[in-house]
């Protein structure tokens, strides 16, 4: 089969093409797909390969593969076969027979894009293929598929050439068997193929690996980079399930690396040794750890057994102290009491770190009652409601705490009475009882309270004072789920306009609040309120938003026309396409990434016609969508 020259065709011709294919006949089918597979447009090509899939026949592409003299096409083959998923199995393993080498390394990588078990025993038997390449080919397949039965089969490849040396070396890492680990470690020595040993032995993991990568460490530590070799330790020590036996010579061989001049050595290190247990390095290991993170979200893992180190890494400063917190959720029977409450005791309670606050809503110690109400006492008010989630999480014990202290504000133990779900008729007449601006203070901390919130007279306090009320009354709608608020929200905001009522009708789908925020859009003296009310509209949707949409996305310049489209796209009908086909070529890159993901909603041709030439767009991340989206209908 000779190469054809690639057509220089339209976006239009060639999608013409494509339609036109359910109508030709099987060999004119065949020309076309032929000619789109090698349109240098992304795509065409993709939307090419699809048809492809559909409408040609297993044998014209065994002929693809077979095409020699043209790597295009035999390349089609291949991605329009894998494209068939496992349907193309079977044609698979009786491609491994066919006479053409060529045609034998394509199905094996066929069978490895596959991933089916059931190729596991047909690959076998192409491990004894005359073709290096193929030969290498299948040792990574049948690696990747994860059975090992075949590590007889690949053992001997070890002591073969290079290329076939590291195949079977990556191989038996991908199994995770020990029964690879010995045979492996004789290459540990070897000075091309020994950091590729060692990586699959670290691969495979557990206590075996550990005693050959440590000992192979004591033996030629003076010869081997401690970067990898110290990271491939701390990686498998960090795997083992409990802490394991080791030579005595070990630890001073890695502390003296908590010095080193490179800071992933020192952290290699420190991981190594803390992961190893207690020892007299554990001071000077834990500060190599702690200075090589700045992020505190994740406990390391050579951490999760240190029980003992909890007390030394509470005491430390945010963020490290998180880990502190964290290591006691692991064993919270094991936490330092003393230690915890001094931690608490010592928060500043500003910008606490979203994983100590988990840490501290998982604990639930009895111990903890007091310090947690000290901490939101002292807590600004504004900042009380992250802490919420963590009274709540310990209500029993925070509650318990709370009937023991008498000296505190009555609006505070009102809060906390609600939160830990004291009567809410008691509450609710408190609440009432409180003067406007404690009332709104208190109310921001009560806002999952449903029923309290559902009984009070939101409606004269937004008629009478809607400029102290209107936001916490949107946030009471949204959070607590009250819709009955809707109508009051609309009026407060038709005289006090607010972006937090704004959100709210937007998020609670509210379609008659359309035109009252669209009055506010077209207030000159309230443009910063903009890009809030199309973000609304994005979430109302339905007609009367879409069409607002459209004609901010068409009509205006800059930041309403870029937030407008994607509000649009958000809400999309099919009586939008021709609006997102058209701005599939705006010259503003954001826009076009809006078009992609509206067009690709609806599976219609001329959205596929647009999304074509979007997936050849210059910006990467626009094209990436596009050719996504196309792959996904």
């Amino acid at each position: 089969m000779q190469p054809t020259a690639a057509p220089e065709a339209s976006w239009e011709s060639c999608l013409d093409e494509l339609d036109a294919l359910p109508s030709l006949s099987v060999e004119e089918r065949v020309g076309v797909v032929e000619r789109l597979i090698r349109n240098p447009r992304p795509g065409i090509r993709e939307q090419a390969l699809r048809v492809g899939a559909a409408v040609l026949s297993d044998q014209t592409l065994i002929e693809y593969l077979r095409s020699d003299a043209d790597a295009v096409i035999r390349n089609a083959g291949l991605e329009i076969l894998k494209r068939k998923g496992g349907h193309s199995l079977a044609l698979a393993v009786e491609l491994l027979k066919d006479p053409d080498p060529d045609v034998v390394l394509q199905a094996v990588l066929l069978i490895d894009h596959i991933g089916d078990p059931r190729g596991l025993e047909p690959l076998r038997a192409v491990l004894r293929h005359s073709d290096t390449n193929i030969v290498q080919a299948t040792m990574l397949a049948v690696g990747h598929l994860g059975d090992h039965r075949v590590i007889p089969d690949l053992l001997p490849f070890l002591s073969e050439d290079l290329w076939l040396q590291m195949a079977a070396i990556q191989a038996l890492g991908d199994l995770r068997s020990n029964q690879a680990i010995a045979p492996i470690a004789e290459l540990l020595t070897d000075l091309t193929v020994g950091s590729t040993a060692a990586e699959a032995i670290a691969q495979i993991g557990g206590d075996q690996a550990f005693k050959v990568l440590s000992g192979h460490w004591l033996a030629f530590r003076a010869t081997l980079d401690p970067e990898s070799s110290l990271g491939l330790l701390a990686h498998v020590l960090e795997g083992l399930a409990t802490e394991p036996a080791y030579p005595a010579e070990l630890r001073p061989s890695l502390a003296e690396h908590l010095r080193d001049p490179y800071r992933g050595v020192r952290q290699s290190a420190a991981r190594c040794l803390i992961a190893l247990g207690p020892g007299a390095e554990d001071t000077e290991a834990l500060s190599a750890l702690t200075a090589a993170d700045e992020e505190c979200d994740v406990l390391p893992t050579c951490l999760h057994r240190r029980t003992d180190l909890a007390a030394v890494l509470l005491a430390k400063p945010l963020p490290l102290n998180s880990w502190g917190f964290l290591l006691c959720t692991r064993a919270p029977d094991q936490a330092p009491i003393d230690a915890l409450v001094a931690s608490i005791d010592a928060l500043p309670a500003v910008q606490l770190p979203p994983a100590l606050l988990g840490a501290l809503e998982e604990l639930r110690l009895d111990a903890l009652g007091e310090p947690l109400l000290r901490l939101y006492l002292r807590t600004k008010t504004a900042e009380r409601v992250r802490l919420l989630p963590v009274l709540q999480a310990n209500r029993g014990v925070v509650a318990r705490a709370l009937e023991r202290i008498e000296a505190m504000a009555p609006d505070d133990r009102l809060v906390l009475q609600a939160i830990l779900g004291h009567s809410s008729h008691e509450t609710l007449q408190a609440v009432l009882e409180l003067d406007d601006d404690a009332r709104v203070e208190v109310l921001r901390l009560v806002l999952d309270q449903a029923d309290l919130l559902r009984a009070l007279p939101w409606e004269t306090w937004l008629s009478d004072k809607p400029d102290r009320y209107l936001d916490v009354a949107a946030k009471a709608a949204s959070n607590g789920g009250l819709p009955d608020l809707l109508p009051h929200l609309r009026g407060a905001l038709t005289r006090t306009p607010s972006a937090e009522a704004i959100r709210a009708v937007g998020r609670l789908g509210d379609r008659d609040s359309v035109r009252v925020i669209l009055a506010i859009f077209e207030r000159g003296d309230l443009a910063t309120l903009r890009p809030v009310v199309i973000e609304s509209l994005g979430r109302i949707g339905g007609t009367e938003a879409r069409d607002a949409l459209r004609e901010i996305a068409t009509s205006r310049e800059g930041i309403d026309s870029r937030l407008a489209y994607h509000a649009l796209a958000e809400c999309a009908s099919e009586d939008d396409d021709e609006c997102f086909r058209r701005a599939a070529s705006h010259s503003d890159w954001y826009i076009r990434l809006a078009a992609v993901g509206a067009l690709a909603r609806f599976s219609r041709r001329k959205n596929q016609r647009a999304l074509s030439e979007l997936a050849a767009d210059p910006v990467s991340l626009v094209a990436q969508k596009a050719l996504l989206a196309l792959r996904s209908q």
